[in-house]
């Protein structure tokens, strides 16, 4: 999920989010998984305030900077 810089901070993050879960729910999926760039503090603290927890998980990324996963148990 990416939101233009000119929109944060305006909901449009946490909007898109709630469709997800919704959509999470209605498909009746018990996890949502998800991978974030670890440079992106500001990606990992939105997915942290909704919830989501690092899995452990990781896989190369770009400028040697791995991507991380994390889960949210619904």
């Amino acid at each position: 999920m990416h939101v233009a810089p000119d929109w944060w901070g305006r909901g449009v993050g946490s909007t898109l989010h709630g469709h997800f879960l919704r959509h999470l729910e209605t498909e009746r999926l018990a996890v949502g998984v998800l991978e974030v760039w670890e440079r992106n503090a500001r990606a990992r603290a939105f997915y942290t305030r909704h919830g989501w927890h690092p899995d452990g998980t990781t896989r190369p990324g770009p400028a040697n900077t791995p991507y991380l996963g994390m889960r949210l148990p619904l």
